[in-house]
């Protein structure tokens, strides 16, 4: 399963690079993904993602193109699943995943596009937790539970489930439109910081010296081709990971995701899925 859900992931990848070469698009491998192409020459091996960064104007000239055949892109202004998250996947269309059971939406093998946002550096912690809060609350509004799950929870989940269901889901709808308002206000802010906003690292890791991305990217081998890395990848690696090189023990060695539903070879609808899950 594995093996095969690899091979499907650099494919998607190399469609992606494809499409990015084809429309003059800028963008790099990003965290674990970057770590793999210098350590290891691809994927980490107990690693089960691909993470990209794309600069904020090539990501908004992503969103405006069409879906390539066979694949889609995932993002929350384009699509009629509730989302998530602000960034955008590059799915495979023709494979299902149901990454997390509280959000019932089903995409493809996907990667993970995180834009790259300008920001003052003195107004990067104030404006990435107005983003938080706002993100936190549409995602309070959309996200799902069952009363047997709800029956084992703790008390400070039950009583979460609760607000869920009597303040964020009833005004989900509203909770985008203001999330997606600061999304587009973000998008239009200059500033001498590149930031991340829908991240689940602290600010230490998502807020980065512009000039770590100047310059021509370093190409580097990742599995059977090349991917771009920013010209200033050690300097970033070393800011997120510390000392990158040397891998976990062991035991540590294990993916941080956890899909509930995976399908390599066919997209299915929802229906299908919590049928086979019956």
């Amino acid at each position: 399963m594995q093996d095969n859900f690899n091979i499907v992931l650099t494919a998607t990848l190399k469609a992606f690079s494809a499409l990015c070469e084809r429309e003059g698009l800028r963008w790099f491998i990003a965290f674990g993904s970057a770590i793999g192409a210098v350590r290891h020459g691809g994927i980490i091996p107990w690693d089960d993602d691909i993470d990209v960064y794309m600069p904020r104007e090539d990501f908004q000239r992503l969103l405006a193109l069409e879906d390539p055949s066979g694949y889609e892109i995932l993002h929350y202004s384009r699509s009629s699943q509730p989302l998530p998250y602000t960034y955008a996947k590059f799915c495979d269309a023709n494979s299902t995943i149901w990454e997390q059971r509280k959000y019932p939406c089903l995409i493809g093998v996907f990667i993970d596009i995180f834009p790259l946002d300008q920001v003052p550096a003195e107004e990067a912690s104030s404006i990435r937790k107005h983003y938080t809060k706002l993100l936190v609350a549409y995602k309070r509004g959309i996200r799902r539970s069952s009363f047997g799950r709800w029956c084992h929870a703790s008390l400070h989940d039950k009583l979460a489930t609760v607000q869920d269901l009597l303040y964020f889901r009833p005004v989900r709808r509203r909770s985008l439109e203001r999330l997606a308002a600061l999304d587009a206000d973000v998008a239009s802010i200059k500033g001498d910081k590149y930031i991340l906003y829908d991240n689940i690292y602290g600010d230490a890791k998502v807020v980065y010296d512009k000039a770590l991305f100047e310059g021509e990217p370093v190409m580097a081998d990742f599995e059977d081709m090349k991917v771009p890395l920013p010209s200033g990848n050690d300097a970033l690696l070393t800011q997120i990971y510390g000392d990158y090189m040397t891998p976990p023990p062991e035991d540590k060695r294990v993916s941080g995701h956890h899909q509930y539903y995976i399908d390599t070879t066919r997209r299915l609808t929802m229906a299908e899925v919590k049928k086979l899950l019956k």
